[in-house]
């Protein structure tokens, strides 16, 4: 008897894999901008036009292709990473962020509460030298700026012509060793290896520098990971025990609902 082949069946499970990728995936999607919907209004005439919707299929073709699957981090239980082919397709994904996005809006209102929250901290010196992680188009920046910061960022992504942001890759900062007072980020969801980026921070900060991280609510506070996200956690308490078993020590810790659910965590790099 001719024995028949298993070979077919193998693209088959993946198809039904990232079908259901898929559609776990709409839902999150749907989810979150509905949620973003009900806290602005206004964010409704957004979502209908044309550029949000090629935004919707150039991410759903992106989950059936991959499959939207996530594993265990090497970081511990508390925590999970998007499963990329590689480093390529993890860059390729991440600059598409900026393709159909309008962050007029957000970059003005994350730009006023992260400049409330920095003064209402009290744990920045004026003149103090600032490099921003994951910056996209500057709200960051031009936060600390009104601090009298001297701040610039880097993103894989700036968009043309972006005077506060060079374009730069986080896992590999083009900055010399010891060079800046704070480094602040709110793109600790979108690192693709967390120990690399934690290394990086580490190095770019002088003795005793400041890192201020913003990060949203894990998976057993209430949020999932949107389509871009790359790494995730269980919660707030899991990133600030990370960063606590690699040479840092939190100073202050603060929540806040606006423009995401998280916490502001700032930590003393030690030695």
């Amino acid at each position: 008897m001719e024995r028949i082949p298993l070979k077919p069946v193998v693209p088959v499970m993946r198809i039904a894999e990232n079908t259901t990728g898929l559609m776990s995936g709409l839902r999150q999607l749907i989810g979150a901008e509905a949620r973003r919907v009900f806290q602005n209004p206004s964010r409704l005439k957004e979502a209908l036009r044309p550029r949000r919707w090629r935004q919707l299929i150039d991410v759903l073709t992106f989950y059936f292709r991959t499959g939207n699957r996530w594993c265990r981090a090497p970081q511990g239980e508390g925590f999970q990473r998007r499963v990329y082919s590689g480093y390529q397709e993890y860059l390729q994904h991440q600059r598409t962020k900026l393709r159909y996005l309008d962050l007029s809006g957000y970059e003005t209102d994350y730009q006023r509460h992260l400049a409330e929250r920095l003064a209402k901290a009290g744990c920045l010196k004026r003149g103090a030298s600032v490099l921003c992680l994951g910056a996209r188009l500057g709200a960051e920046v031009r936060a600390f700026r009104e601090q009298g910061c001297f701040a610039v960022g880097v993103d894989l992504n700036p968009g043309k012509q972006n005077p506060c942001v060079l374009p730069g890759d986080f896992h590999q900062i083009q900055f010399p060793d010891g060079c800046v007072d704070v480094v602040f980020t709110n793109s600790l969801d979108h690192v693709f290896e967390a120990d690399q980026f934690i290394g990086e921070v580490k190095r770019v900060l002088k003795p005793s520098g400041l890192l201020i991280l913003e990060g949203v609510k894990g998976r057993t506070e209430g949020v999932a990971p949107d389509a871009y996200a790359s790494f995730w956690w269980n919660s707030l308490d899991d990133v600030t025990g990370l960063f606590e078993m690699n040479g840092f020590r939190l100073i202050d810790r603060s929540a806040f609902t606006t423009p995401w659910p998280g916490e502001q965590l700032c930590f003393e790099k030690l030695g």
